[in-house]
C-alpha cells in the first residue's frame, strides 16, 4: 500500500481529524507548498527517525493532526497545555 493512500485510509479510521487535515493542506499551499516545507521535512526525518531520506508513517501523520487539532482547541478557548 502506497504512502498516500495509508495515510488517507489512518485519516478516514479518524474521522474527527477529516477537517484538520484539510486545514493543514490548505495553511501547505498558502506557505507554498511543499517545496518551501521540503528541507524543512528533511529536517524532521533526520531528527524523528536519523534519516532524512526515510518516510513518515500514516499513523505519525495522525498524530501530527491530533496535535494540530488539539493546540488549536488551546489557542481557542486560551488554556494551557
Amino acid at each position: 500500500m502506497g504512502f498516500q493512500r495509508g495515510v488517507v485510509l489512518a485519516i478516514l479510521r479518524h474521522p474527527i481529524l477529516l477537517l484538520e487535515a484539510v486545514r493543514s493542506w490548505f495553511a501547505l499551499r498558502r506557505s507554498g507548498g511543499i517545496g518551501v516545507a521540503g528541507p524543512y521535512l528533511s529536517w524532521r526525518r533526520l531528527t524523528a527517525y536519523g534519516d532524512e531520506t526515510t518516510t513518515m508513517g500514516a499513523q505519525d501523520v495522525v498524530n501530527y493532526l491530533s496535535w494540530r487539532r488539539e493546540m488549536r482547541t488551546i489557542r481557542k478557548w486560551g488554556r494551557e497545555a
